[in-house]
């Protein structure tokens, strides 16, 4: 049996991901963990999908920092401009037997697509017969950008300057998809950003509550009258994760017919970016190729007929006066709405022969309209800064392992936990002699609690809160059946060391799915630093 995956399969299943995190239908987390050594240091080993790897940096985790909608976006390999190279034209019939020039069999191998100094991404529409690029495409032009060395180039996006900080790499572009609310394609705006009362109704004798629908959150919105009638909705609270929102007015009064309209808004967009997904014109013809120049055609009396299933596209031809063979072919209107068209010569008089043509098509929604598929974004880019506004995230200690986990649960419940940050750590205030004990052992140092001696935890960190006191980090191995103020610890070997209070984890660190795994040489933590960690998911 003969099947395919398409390379855009890859790219749906990239956003239901991102959409995934940037709805927060679930909740990803990074984690930092592993305090202890690799057997080598200097050379971390390849994590290894099995139950037992996956369970020990279940049981390593320290910490956990949500992965918020502003941390996730889809990217695409990153092609750079290079004076004096050939790029490959975009062509909708790549294949093992039609090839780019660089020798690509598909359109997502090929490099058809360039970004310049200036973080704009072009497309190339035409090569100029195989020529090297001697000009940088510049503008942001809804049309397509012929430069002198006869490239033709289509302005797809401009990298926001957000977007370049966080996510910009050596490898990957980030790439988002602008303009559509309420499309399933619609991927960035998050919020409610204006509402537009197109009916104000009648008839109010108190303000009714307005209901936002939509598959966002958190979006309060309410209403003023004037007479009776809606006259201002107030955003208290625009919400976050919508791709479309639409309001009800409820009330027990007599008033009724009140309508209004959400536009949504929200993560930072070019407006260039915008502009070109608006003006994309579907299934247009770029260019015509010749497949053979026949003979004996006369200037003037062949001309082309494009016949398919859109409107509108026209060329006319360059014919050779001595042989009569068709040496060029140029689109006068590029039409609309081809998915397929067919190039023929029609002649009065004449007796040309043998022309054979082939029609290139843009893509469905045409050049533009959806950088994300037409560029082939199967890869989720992640960026998410570790800082240290919280006790959650641990100091003055080591790390070596990063994580991507999924809906890991509050500790002690069967509920999905759902804060910005959380540790997994018992945290114990400790006097004096403890804080020494801990100190003189080291990071690291298994610990035991006298009601539990079959408890295994290890010394993680401590923290001084100013107080004259200690908060000691516990990192659970063996959970104790009970860890209280009551209780004394073993360090060292040594039994007895008072505590004063403990707080449980925040973080059940044995519950969620990891989905992601990076072991790394040694990481030490410091008061001042705040790291920036990125993941690469590819699909």
């Amino acid at each position: 049996m003969a099947l395919l995956l398409r390379s855009v399969a890859r790219t749906e299943i990239a956003r239901s991901l991102y959409r995934d995190i940037f709805n927060e239908n679930d909740y990803y987390y990074f984690f930092v963990g592993r305090t202890t050594e690799w057997d080598d240091e200097e050379s971390p080993p390849t994590p290894i999908d099995n139950r037992d790897q996956i369970a020990a940096a279940d049981r390593n985790k320290l910490f956990v920092k949500q992965v918020e909608p502003s941390d996730v976006v889809l990217g695409i390999d990153r092609r750079d401009w290079v004076l004096n190279t050939v790029y490959d034209q975009y062509d909708d019939a790549y294949s093992p037997s039609r090839t780019s020039n660089s020798g690509a069999s598909t359109l997502e191998a090929a490099t058809f697509y360039v970004m310049t100094d200036e973080f704009n991404v072009y497309k190339c529409i035409s090569n100029n017969n195989n020529s090297p690029s001697v000009n940088k495409p510049t503008g942001t032009s809804t049309a397509t950008i012929e430069t002198d060395d006869g490239y033709l180039w289509k302005f797809m996006f401009q990298v926001p300057v957000a977007d370049q900080t966080k996510f910009l790499t050596a490898d990957y572009i980030p790439v988002r998809k602008v303009v559509g609310a309420g499309d399933p394609e619609f991927d960035v705006n998050g919020v409610i950003d204006s509402i537009t009362i197109d009916d104000g109704g009648s008839g109010y004798t108190a303000a009714p509550t307005v209901v936002v629908n939509g598959d966002g959150q958190g979006a309060v919105v309410t209403a003023s009258l004037t007479a009776g009638v809606v006259t201002n909705l107030s955003i208290d609270n625009p919400g976050s994760g919508y791709t479309f929102a639409y309001l009800t007015f409820t009330d027990e009064n007599t008033g009724s017919g009140a309508e209004a309209t959400v536009t949504l808004g929200g993560t930072e967009t070019d407006t260039s970016h915008e502009a070109v997904e608006d003006s994309a014109i579907p299934g247009t013809i770029d260019r015509i190729e010749i497949v053979s120049g026949g003979l004996d055609y006369i200037d003037g009396d062949a001309i082309v007929s494009i016949t398919g299933d859109g409107s509108d596209a026209t060329a006319s031809l360059t014919i050779d006066g001595d042989s009569g063979t068709i040496t060029g072919v140029t689109i006068t209107s590029q039409g609309t709405n081809y998915s397929f068209a067919d190039v023929s010569i029609t002649q009065d008089v004449g007796a040309g022969t043998g022309a054979t043509f082939r029609a290139i098509l843009s893509p469905r929604g045409g050049h533009g309209s959806n950088a994300q598929k037409e560029l082939f974004a199967k890869n989720l880019l992640i960026s998410v800064n570790l800082d240290n506004d919280n006790a959650d995230q641990f100091l003055n200690n080591d790390y070596r392992q990063l994580g991507l986990i999924k809906n890991p649960y509050a500790y002690g419940t069967s509920s999905v936990y759902i804060l910005a940050s959380g540790t997994t750590c018992y945290i114990a205030n400790v006097g004096g002699a403890t804080y020494s004990a801990l100190v003189a052992a080291g990071f690291d140092a298994e610990i035991s609690v006298d009601s539990d001696s079959n408890s295994r935890l290890t010394y993680i960190y401590t923290e001084d809160p100013g107080d004259g006191t200690y908060n000691a980090y516990f990192l659970p191995i063996i959970e104790p059946t009970g860890f209280a103020s009551a209780d004394t610890i073993t360090i060292a070997g040594t039994a007895g060391y008072a505590i004063n209070s403990v707080s449980d984890p925040e973080v059940d660190n044995k519950s969620g799915e990891i989905i992601y795994l990076d072991n790394r040489l040694v990481i030490t933590r410091q008061r001042d630093q705040v790291e920036k960690v990125r993941a690469i998911l590819k699909f």
